[in-house]
């Protein structure tokens, strides 16, 4: 318990010293960095995001059911992050925003920045959920209690990343990886070295890969998809491109990231797969725990789940600041500019510190409810996809293509009902509040709502281009 005491007493203290330093940041470095970020912290930072919660302990468990299968949950991101780095990621820079509702308005304009931003919060809840989850369940081996084990967890993170902001997700991303990875190798060469119960002699390892009763075609349509788009355009992937100091910096750290994603995606799963044989897992998520339970013991147990803290934590400032961010500077200010009551840069900060701390409650109820990492992030990933992706997708190709602001008047209300019909659908079915069964319905849903889109902003671009050619 003295560990897990000293490790809070030290994210503490780096926040409040970080606070005493910086209390009157603006807005740009508290939620961007002010744009300084080298390519070796975006890609560190990448690295921090993509194993948190769901790459480590929900990937873990994912190789113990379906063995090198499991990959594709990380290689989807690591493949897709290639694919960015050399077709979106200039156009996104070049936007300079602060949340991909900015790249959604130069197309769409503001009022569709504010819905689809809106749905992005309410999407990306569970994503945090998801590192809830994880941090939780770590917790209750020192505490008991699962629910008050839940709430401390956030209310750690929460309180280093109110006072420090995004320098939080920068600073400190290298040494959660590290710290990540000693774990991990660790872990590895005692289940390497340890001989399973019963036996004399280790037996080969059983490795498989590809579709089977267990891992259909259809589960990996469910997971590549969703996840891969989720890093193609994902909110907190933009995060780590928007703090970058150039270009450059910018695609060396995609590229760095993928490659160390593919690197400790192994390390993880072939510790799922040897924990197979090792020890009886009363559910997936707790793989990982389940085997640092039974190698070590006493105030070394202690010391190595605090350091497995660092994972969750690792994934779950950046993902905090995004939704706070989303819906207090693309929500509330923007109701505020409306009604004519403009806040200023530090009113902004205080604004996004608030709705930071109401994000964290919401996704704390959301975790004691789910309770199960890789389901509450596909959630998130499946209303991403087919609310999101689209717009965002189209948005990208018109500001390629010159064409950012001109969608007339008519297209915006189409786009707007098609956002929240399709978001709100997606979310109902997935909750089981709506008894679907149509396999994959996602997909089509993705796939028409991209056609639809292309559609609408052909025809406002023609009409627009009517009017403009009468003048």
């Amino acid at each position: 318990m003295i560990w897990l005491v000293l490790y809070i007493l030290l994210l503490f203290s780096i926040g409040f010293q970080h606070w005493f330093r910086h209390r009157n940041a603006p807005l740009g470095d508290f939620v961007v960095y002010d744009r300084q970020a080298g390519s070796f912290s975006v890609g560190m930072s990448l690295v921090a995001l993509a194993f948190g919660a769901s790459s480590v302990f929900g990937l873990a468990g994912y190789a113990y059911q379906y063995n090198l299968n499991a990959l594709w949950w990380t290689f989807s991101g690591a493949i897709f992050l290639v694919v960015l780095a050399y077709t979106f990621l200039d156009t996104i820079w070049s936007v300079k925003g602060y949340t991909i509702g900015d790249i959604i308005a130069r197309v769409f304009g503001d009022n569709i920045r504010f819905l689809v931003s809106a749905v992005l919060f309410l999407a990306w809840l569970m994503v945090l959920a998801g590192q809830i989850i994880a941090g939780g369940n770590l917790l209750t081996q020192f505490l008991g209690d699962e629910t008050f084990a839940y709430a401390l967890f956030t209310f750690i993170f929460t309180v280093y990343t109110l006072l420090i902001g995004q320098a939080s997700t920068v600073k400190t991303s290298f040494l959660q990886v590290i710290v990540m990875v000693a774990g991990l190798a660790l872990l590895l060469g005692l289940c390497l070295s340890t001989t399973p119960a019963g036996v004399e002699t280790r037996p080969p390892m059983d490795l498989h890969f590809g579709f089977d009763e267990a891992f259909s075609f259809t589960l990996f349509l469910g997971v590549f998809v969703p996840v891969g788009l989720s890093y193609l355009f994902g909110p907190d992937m933009y995060s780590r491109v928007f703090i970058a100091r150039d270009i450059h910096s910018a695609r060396r750290g995609l590229l760095l990231a993928s490659a160390l994603i593919v690197l400790i995606s192994l390390l993880i799963v072939f510790i799922g797969i040897l924990a197979k044989g090792l020890a009886v897992v009363p559910k997936p998520d707790l793989t990982i725990q389940t085997l640092v339970n039974q190698f070590f013991s006493g105030q070394l147990a202690d010391f190595v789940l605090v350091a497995l803290l660092s994972i969750p934590l690792s994934g779950a400032d950046i993902i905090l600041i995004t939704t706070g961010t989303l819906l207090g500077r693309d929500v509330i200010t923007h109701g505020l500019r409306v009604m004519s009551y403009p806040p200023d840069d530090p009113a902004q900060v205080w604004i996004i510190r608030g709705c930071m701390i109401l994000a964290a409650v919401l996704a704390t109820l959301f975790a004691l409810r789910l309770k199960a990492i890789i389901p509450s992030l596909l959630i998130a990933y499946k209303v991403f996809s087919i609310g999101i992706v689209p717009l965002l997708f189209v948005s990208l190709l018109s500001i390629r293509r010159g064409a950012a602001l001109a969608v007339a008047g008519p297209v915006n209300r189409l786009v707007a009902v098609y956002l929240l019909l399709s978001s709100l659908s997606v979310l109902l079915v997935e909750l089981k509040f709506i008894p679907w069964t149509l396999p994959n319905y996602n997909l089509y849903l993705l796939l028409g709502n991209t056609m639809l889109l292309a559609l609408l902003l052909r025809l406002g671009g023609h009409r627009l281009g009517s009017r403009l050619s009468v003048r």
